[in-house]
Protein backbone atom coordinates (compact mmCIF):
# COMPACT_ATOMS: atom_id res chain seq x y z
CA UNK A 1 0.00 0.00 0.00
CA UNK A 2 2.74 2.60 0.55
CA UNK A 3 3.40 2.32 -3.01
CA UNK A 4 -0.19 3.24 -3.85
CA UNK A 5 0.67 6.20 -1.73
CA UNK A 6 3.78 6.71 -3.10
CA UNK A 7 1.97 7.23 -6.66
CA UNK A 8 -0.96 9.15 -5.73
CA UNK A 9 1.47 11.85 -3.68
CA UNK A 10 3.36 12.33 -7.09
CA UNK A 11 0.36 13.28 -8.51
CA UNK A 12 -1.60 14.82 -5.56
CA UNK A 13 -1.19 17.93 -3.59
CA UNK A 14 -1.99 18.86 0.06
CA UNK A 15 -5.30 18.06 -0.25
CA UNK A 16 -5.23 14.65 -1.24
CA UNK A 17 -2.63 14.44 1.70
CA UNK A 18 -5.36 15.67 4.23
CA UNK A 19 -7.82 13.53 2.93
CA UNK A 20 -6.01 10.06 3.40
CA UNK A 21 -4.77 11.27 7.02
CA UNK A 22 -8.41 11.50 7.53
CA UNK A 23 -9.27 8.49 5.97
CA UNK A 24 -6.08 6.89 8.32
CA UNK A 25 -8.03 7.83 11.15
CA UNK A 26 -11.50 6.75 10.19
CA UNK A 27 -10.27 3.22 9.08
CA UNK A 28 -7.85 2.65 11.71
CA UNK A 29 -10.78 0.64 13.99
CA UNK A 30 -11.45 -1.24 11.53
CA UNK A 31 -8.33 -2.36 10.39
CA UNK A 32 -7.06 -3.08 13.85
CA UNK A 33 -10.00 -5.36 14.68
CA UNK A 34 -10.13 -7.04 11.45
CA UNK A 35 -5.59 -7.81 12.13
CA UNK A 36 -6.75 -8.68 15.84
CA UNK A 37 -9.28 -11.23 14.20
CA UNK A 38 -7.04 -13.06 11.67
CA UNK A 39 -4.27 -13.14 14.27
CA UNK A 40 -2.18 -10.50 12.87
CA UNK A 41 -2.21 -8.22 16.03
CA UNK A 42 -2.40 -9.59 19.68
CA UNK A 43 -5.01 -8.02 21.97
CA UNK A 44 -2.59 -5.15 23.37
CA UNK A 45 -1.95 -4.05 19.29
CA UNK A 46 1.15 -5.61 18.81
CA UNK A 47 2.19 -7.67 15.76
CA UNK A 48 2.28 -11.22 16.24
CA UNK A 49 5.47 -13.11 14.92
CA UNK A 50 2.84 -15.29 12.51
CA UNK A 51 3.73 -14.81 8.75
CA UNK A 52 1.42 -16.61 7.16
CA UNK A 53 -0.04 -15.99 3.95
CA UNK A 54 -3.26 -15.97 4.12
CA UNK A 55 -3.44 -13.62 6.83
CA UNK A 56 -1.18 -11.33 4.95
CA UNK A 57 -3.20 -11.53 1.93
CA UNK A 58 -6.41 -10.50 4.08
CA UNK A 59 -5.10 -7.42 5.45
CA UNK A 60 -3.57 -6.31 1.94
CA UNK A 61 -7.10 -7.03 0.44
CA UNK A 62 -8.67 -4.68 3.33
CA UNK A 63 -6.66 -2.08 3.02
CA UNK A 64 -6.79 -2.60 -0.89
CA UNK A 65 -10.95 -2.31 -0.78
CA UNK A 66 -10.23 0.71 1.72
CA UNK A 67 -8.17 2.41 -0.76
CA UNK A 68 -10.02 1.52 -3.51
CA UNK A 69 -13.57 2.07 -2.12
CA UNK A 70 -13.55 5.22 -0.14
CA UNK A 71 -10.62 7.02 -1.58
CA UNK A 72 -11.72 7.95 -4.72
CA UNK A 73 -15.23 9.27 -3.60
CA UNK A 74 -13.44 11.18 -0.65
CA UNK A 75 -11.26 13.78 -3.52
CA UNK A 76 -11.31 14.39 -6.80
CA UNK A 77 -7.67 14.40 -7.14
CA UNK A 78 -7.50 11.24 -5.31
CA UNK A 79 -10.06 9.48 -7.63
CA UNK A 80 -7.48 11.00 -10.82
CA UNK A 81 -4.36 8.99 -8.91
CA UNK A 82 -5.86 6.25 -8.63
CA UNK A 83 -6.90 5.88 -12.35
CA UNK A 84 -3.09 6.00 -12.92
CA UNK A 85 -2.41 2.31 -10.97
CA UNK A 86 -3.32 -0.48 -13.77
CA UNK A 87 -3.75 -2.75 -11.20
CA UNK A 88 -6.78 -0.53 -9.96
CA UNK A 89 -8.05 -1.10 -13.03
CA UNK A 90 -10.06 1.70 -15.52
CA UNK A 91 -12.15 3.99 -14.18
CA UNK A 92 -15.09 3.91 -16.64
CA UNK A 93 -18.31 6.35 -16.73
CA UNK A 94 -21.42 6.19 -18.87
CA UNK A 95 -22.81 9.56 -19.59
CA UNK A 96 -26.33 10.03 -21.46
CA UNK A 97 -25.50 12.21 -24.32
CA UNK A 98 -28.81 12.20 -26.28
CA UNK A 99 -32.81 12.00 -25.14
CA UNK A 100 -35.09 11.89 -27.79
CA UNK A 101 -38.24 12.49 -27.10
CA UNK A 102 -41.71 12.54 -28.78
CA UNK A 103 -45.07 12.83 -27.39
CA UNK A 104 -48.67 12.58 -29.56
CA UNK A 105 -51.92 11.53 -28.56
CA UNK A 106 -50.75 8.36 -30.90
CA UNK A 107 -47.37 8.32 -30.44
CA UNK A 108 -44.67 8.38 -27.95
CA UNK A 109 -40.67 7.69 -27.23
CA UNK A 110 -38.29 8.95 -24.84
CA UNK A 111 -34.64 7.23 -26.41
CA UNK A 112 -31.60 7.73 -24.54
CA UNK A 113 -28.12 7.16 -26.45
CA UNK A 114 -25.35 6.66 -23.83
CA UNK A 115 -21.62 6.97 -24.34
CA UNK A 116 -18.64 5.21 -22.39
CA UNK A 117 -16.07 7.62 -20.87
CA UNK A 118 -12.42 6.58 -19.74
CA UNK A 119 -11.28 8.11 -16.50
CA UNK A 120 -11.56 11.74 -16.90
CA UNK A 121 -10.65 11.80 -20.49
CA UNK A 122 -7.07 11.24 -20.12
CA UNK A 123 -5.49 9.85 -23.13
CA UNK A 124 -4.54 6.02 -22.21
CA UNK A 125 -1.11 5.33 -22.17
CA UNK A 126 0.07 1.58 -22.70
CA UNK A 127 -1.07 -1.71 -24.80
CA UNK A 128 -3.85 -2.39 -22.24
CA UNK A 129 -5.15 1.14 -21.83
CA UNK A 130 -4.88 1.46 -25.83
CA UNK A 131 -6.95 -1.84 -26.35
CA UNK A 132 -9.49 -0.60 -23.74
CA UNK A 133 -9.84 2.61 -25.63
CA UNK A 134 -10.30 0.77 -28.52
CA UNK A 135 -13.16 -1.38 -26.63
CA UNK A 136 -14.72 1.83 -25.16
CA UNK A 137 -15.21 3.10 -29.19
CA UNK A 138 -16.58 0.08 -30.32
CA UNK A 139 -19.05 -0.23 -28.01
CA UNK A 140 -20.04 3.59 -28.42
CA UNK A 141 -20.17 3.52 -32.30
CA UNK A 142 -22.56 0.10 -31.47
CA UNK A 143 -24.92 2.09 -29.12
CA UNK A 144 -25.16 4.78 -31.72
CA UNK A 145 -25.71 2.70 -34.55
CA UNK A 146 -29.02 1.16 -32.55
CA UNK A 147 -29.67 4.17 -31.12
CA UNK A 148 -29.95 6.06 -35.16
CA UNK A 149 -31.93 2.70 -35.78
CA UNK A 150 -34.30 2.81 -32.88
CA UNK A 151 -35.04 6.57 -33.84
CA UNK A 152 -35.55 6.03 -37.61
CA UNK A 153 -38.47 3.36 -36.93
CA UNK A 154 -40.29 5.20 -34.83
CA UNK A 155 -39.75 8.26 -36.69
CA UNK A 156 -41.20 5.83 -40.05
CA UNK A 157 -44.15 5.14 -38.14
CA UNK A 158 -44.93 7.93 -36.87
CA UNK A 159 -44.63 9.19 -40.58
CA UNK A 160 -46.64 6.10 -41.68
CA UNK A 161 -49.74 7.65 -39.06
CA UNK A 162 -51.04 4.08 -38.63
CA UNK A 163 -51.84 2.87 -35.30
CA UNK A 164 -50.05 3.54 -31.75
CA UNK A 165 -46.61 3.09 -31.29
CA UNK A 166 -44.08 3.94 -28.26
CA UNK A 167 -40.52 3.20 -27.88
CA UNK A 168 -38.34 4.02 -24.71
CA UNK A 169 -34.79 2.75 -24.64
CA UNK A 170 -32.90 3.58 -21.06
CA UNK A 171 -29.68 1.98 -19.68
CA UNK A 172 -28.02 0.64 -16.32
CA UNK A 173 -24.84 0.31 -15.10
CA UNK A 174 -24.62 -3.42 -14.24
CA UNK A 175 -20.89 -3.78 -12.80
CA UNK A 176 -18.11 -1.39 -12.15
CA UNK A 177 -15.65 -3.20 -10.42
CA UNK A 178 -11.88 -2.48 -10.92
CA UNK A 179 -11.80 -5.45 -13.06
CA UNK A 180 -14.99 -5.79 -15.20
CA UNK A 181 -17.74 -3.50 -16.52
CA UNK A 182 -21.13 -4.05 -17.50
CA UNK A 183 -23.47 -1.54 -19.64
CA UNK A 184 -27.18 -2.97 -20.16
CA UNK A 185 -29.53 -1.15 -22.98
CA UNK A 186 -33.33 -1.57 -22.12
CA UNK A 187 -35.46 -1.34 -24.84
CA UNK A 188 -39.01 -1.08 -25.03
CA UNK A 189 -41.29 -1.34 -27.99
CA UNK A 190 -45.14 -0.95 -28.41
CA UNK A 191 -47.83 -1.42 -30.84
CA UNK A 192 -50.09 -3.84 -30.69
CA UNK A 193 -48.43 -5.60 -28.11
CA UNK A 194 -45.15 -5.01 -25.97
CA UNK A 195 -41.95 -6.52 -26.69
CA UNK A 196 -38.87 -5.93 -24.25
CA UNK A 197 -35.81 -6.82 -25.02
CA UNK A 198 -31.86 -6.07 -23.96
CA UNK A 199 -27.73 -5.29 -25.10
CA UNK A 200 -25.40 -6.13 -22.64
CA UNK A 201 -21.35 -4.76 -23.21
CA UNK A 202 -18.68 -6.35 -21.29
CA UNK A 203 -15.42 -5.02 -20.49
CA UNK A 204 -12.83 -6.87 -19.02
CA UNK A 205 -10.74 -4.32 -17.62
CA UNK A 206 -7.66 -6.58 -17.12
CA UNK A 207 -6.85 -6.86 -20.42
CA UNK A 208 -8.97 -4.09 -22.41
CA UNK A 209 -10.87 -5.70 -24.67
CA UNK A 210 -14.67 -6.12 -24.97
CA UNK A 211 -15.85 -9.61 -23.46
CA UNK A 212 -18.50 -12.21 -24.09
CA UNK A 213 -19.75 -15.20 -22.07
CA UNK A 214 -16.75 -17.25 -23.29
CA UNK A 215 -14.44 -15.19 -21.85
CA UNK A 216 -15.75 -15.89 -18.02
CA UNK A 217 -14.33 -19.63 -18.82
CA UNK A 218 -11.06 -21.52 -19.87
CA UNK A 219 -10.14 -21.73 -23.48
CA UNK A 220 -12.02 -24.18 -25.87
CA UNK A 221 -14.31 -25.27 -22.87
CA UNK A 222 -17.85 -26.24 -23.71
CA UNK A 223 -19.93 -23.90 -21.60
CA UNK A 224 -22.61 -24.08 -23.41
CA UNK A 225 -23.90 -27.83 -22.46
CA UNK A 226 -23.51 -27.41 -18.64
CA UNK A 227 -25.12 -23.97 -18.40
CA UNK A 228 -28.14 -24.69 -21.22
CA UNK A 229 -28.57 -28.00 -18.83
CA UNK A 230 -28.65 -26.37 -15.37
CA UNK A 231 -31.09 -23.66 -16.92
CA UNK A 232 -33.66 -26.29 -18.36
CA UNK A 233 -33.34 -28.09 -14.98
CA UNK A 234 -34.32 -24.94 -12.75
CA UNK A 235 -37.07 -24.25 -15.81
CA UNK A 236 -38.76 -27.55 -14.96
CA UNK A 237 -38.76 -26.99 -11.22
CA UNK A 238 -39.96 -23.58 -10.93
CA UNK A 239 -43.00 -25.14 -13.52
CA UNK A 240 -43.30 -27.89 -11.15
CA UNK A 241 -43.41 -25.38 -8.22
CA UNK A 242 -45.56 -22.80 -9.91
CA UNK A 243 -48.11 -23.92 -12.70
CA UNK A 244 -48.86 -20.05 -13.39
CA UNK A 245 -44.72 -20.16 -14.91
CA UNK A 246 -44.08 -21.75 -18.58
CA UNK A 247 -40.99 -22.16 -20.28
CA UNK A 248 -40.29 -23.59 -23.91
CA UNK A 249 -38.79 -26.61 -22.37
CA UNK A 250 -40.13 -29.91 -23.21
CA UNK A 251 -42.73 -28.70 -25.04
CA UNK A 252 -41.48 -29.60 -29.07
CA UNK A 253 -44.92 -30.93 -30.14
CA UNK A 254 -47.20 -28.84 -28.15
CA UNK A 255 -45.37 -25.70 -29.05
CA UNK A 256 -43.74 -26.39 -32.36
CA UNK A 257 -40.58 -25.37 -30.76
CA UNK A 258 -38.15 -25.21 -27.47
CA UNK A 259 -35.23 -23.58 -25.80
CA UNK A 260 -32.56 -26.30 -26.66
CA UNK A 261 -29.93 -24.46 -25.74
CA UNK A 262 -28.10 -20.80 -24.85
CA UNK A 263 -26.07 -18.75 -27.64
CA UNK A 264 -22.52 -18.88 -28.08
CA UNK A 265 -22.85 -14.68 -26.92
CA UNK A 266 -26.02 -15.08 -24.93
CA UNK A 267 -27.35 -11.87 -23.01
CA UNK A 268 -25.86 -12.61 -19.44
CA UNK A 269 -24.04 -11.00 -16.39
CA UNK A 270 -22.29 -11.55 -12.96
CA UNK A 271 -23.92 -10.55 -9.61
CA UNK A 272 -22.67 -9.27 -7.04
CA UNK A 273 -21.82 -13.17 -5.39
CA UNK A 274 -19.86 -13.95 -8.89
CA UNK A 275 -22.25 -16.24 -10.07
CA UNK A 276 -23.17 -16.16 -13.99
CA UNK A 277 -26.91 -14.82 -14.78
CA UNK A 278 -28.23 -15.60 -18.27
CA UNK A 279 -30.58 -13.24 -19.58
CA UNK A 280 -33.53 -13.81 -21.73
CA UNK A 281 -35.36 -10.88 -23.76
CA UNK A 282 -39.51 -11.53 -23.78
CA UNK A 283 -40.53 -14.37 -26.03
CA UNK A 284 -36.91 -16.31 -26.01
CA UNK A 285 -37.91 -18.94 -24.28
CA UNK A 286 -41.30 -17.96 -22.66
CA UNK A 287 -44.65 -16.87 -23.40
CA UNK A 288 -45.16 -13.15 -23.73
CA UNK A 289 -46.49 -12.56 -20.14
CA UNK A 290 -43.40 -14.30 -18.61
CA UNK A 291 -41.44 -10.74 -19.55
CA UNK A 292 -37.89 -10.75 -19.13
CA UNK A 293 -36.52 -13.67 -17.64
CA UNK A 294 -33.32 -14.67 -15.98
CA UNK A 295 -31.96 -17.62 -14.90
CA UNK A 296 -28.62 -17.82 -12.15
CA UNK A 297 -26.30 -20.64 -13.25
CA UNK A 298 -25.37 -23.15 -10.41
CA UNK A 299 -21.84 -22.67 -9.38
CA UNK A 300 -21.43 -26.44 -9.25
CA UNK A 301 -22.41 -26.49 -13.35
CA UNK A 302 -19.57 -24.49 -14.20
CA UNK A 303 -16.97 -24.67 -11.39
CA UNK A 304 -14.84 -27.08 -13.01
CA UNK A 305 -14.59 -24.56 -16.44
CA UNK A 306 -14.43 -21.42 -14.81
CA UNK A 307 -11.18 -18.78 -15.10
Amino acid sequence: MSRIYEMCNDLDSAELLKDREELTREEKGHLTEFMKREGILSESGKKKNRNTAGRIVGWAAAAAVIALVVVPNTSATAAYAMEQIPILGSVIRAVTIRNYQYESEDYSADIQEVKLEQGNGETAVGTEEDRLEGSIQTINESIEEMTDRLVARFEEQVEQGEGHSSIYADHEVVTNTDTWFTLRIDVTEIAASGFQYQYYYHIDKTTGEIASLKNLFEEGADYITPISENIKKQMREQMQADESKVYWVDSKEEMGHQFEAVKADQNFYVNQNGQIVICFDEYEVAPGYMGLVEFTVDEEAVAAIRK
